[in-house]
């Protein structure tokens, strides 16, 4: 409690830091915008390197408890310690910044679950984008790049709370994500920086994040996975910009993990082994280029769509 208390404080203090240099230290800057960029982009990088700080202090100690712990997992505890670590750093960002950002910031991620509204468009999103999934390793299969494998399966109850720990995990998975990239991050840059701009920013960030260990790499020897990160991240962005809710990004985010999540738990396909795949397909098709063509198709789709919008906007105003 006191280290939480004094990494408030000294945030607090921090994150006035770039309004005083916006208003004082670069006030010549030709564009003003350039102040305003700063303004948005400074808190952002003092809580990114924060979260790393405290990063830094936590997994020594939490590795001294249980050698197996790691932020860095993709799943389990890590996977909760490091998105309880940023949530707070969101937390911490927002109470001190404007009370109508913070205000924003509930209405956009939180007030929606008082009313029942939000569940249709919700599974809406979440059956078109886990059948384009399926339908999608359906394709693979035809192509013979998956095959069949049979399983036998007990279903009692223990295979139906792993089910329901996994349902559960797949919406908290796609709450949380989307409540840090596109209710947070993106709303953020989108103070100073203009829709698709800040889409491109928050998606790079969404990249970035999930190599931890190595965000470099990721634009390196793993830029297949870096590149399929990113189309999903922007078409998540594209989604949230054209229906101006969380919940529909939430259903396309969850629908698209649940399918991986079932095949993990009833394993009745398998991929062939990499040296008989192609060059562009691969086990986990966020690395998969036919998928990321895929991806390009419906994202420039979402541009255009959110281009026209905003010229009828302007029309009518």
């Amino acid at each position: 409690m006191f280290l939480a208390s004094s990494q408030a404080s000294i945030l607090r203090k921090l994150y006035a830091l770039p309004n005083f240099l916006g208003e004082n230290l670069i006030p010549t800057l030709p564009p003003k915008k350039m102040q305003k960029i700063w303004q948005v982009t400074g808190p952002i990088l003092l809580s990114a390197l924060s979260i790393l700080i405290t990063f830094i202090f936590v997994q020594p100690v939490a590795c001294w408890l249980d050698p197996t712990f790691s932020l860095f997992a993709n799943r389990g505890i890590g996977k909760i310690g490091i998105t309880v670590l940023v949530m707070w750093h969101i937390f911490l960002l927002l109470f001190n910044c404007d009370k109508k950002l913070l205000y924003d910031f509930w209405q956009t991620n939180f007030l929606f679950f008082k009313k029942t509204d939000w569940i249709k468009p919700f599974f809406l999103f979440f059956i078109v984008f886990s059948s384009f999934h399926a339908l999608f390793l359906i394709a693979l299969y035809f192509t013979g790049c998956l095959i069949y494998t049979p399983v036998q399966i007990n279903y009692n109850l223990s295979f139906a709370i792993k089910m329901l720990v996994g349902v559960i995990a797949t919406f908290f998975l796609a709450w949380t994500e989307e409540l840090i990239f596109r209710g947070t991050v993106y709303k953020f840059f989108v103070q100073a920086l203009s829709p698709i701009t800040s889409a491109v920013f928050a998606s790079l960030i969404f990249m970035l994040s999930h190599n931890l260990s190595s965000p470099l790499a990721l634009v390196t020897i793993d830029w297949k996975l870096g590149a399929g990160l990113f189309l999903l991240g922007l078409l998540l962005n594209l989604i949230f910009i054209l229906t101006g809710k969380l919940y529909t990004g939430m259903g396309a985010h969850a629908g698209l993990v649940f399918v991986k999540v079932f095949l993990r738990r009833i394993p009745f396909v398998a991929f062939l082994p990499p040296e008989q795949l192609s060059f562009f397909i691969d086990k986990d098709l966020r690395q998969s280029l036919c998928f990321h063509l895929a991806f390009i198709l419906v994202d420039i789709i979402l541009i255009i769509k959110i281009i026209k919008n905003q010229k009828r906007n302007l029309s009518n105003n």
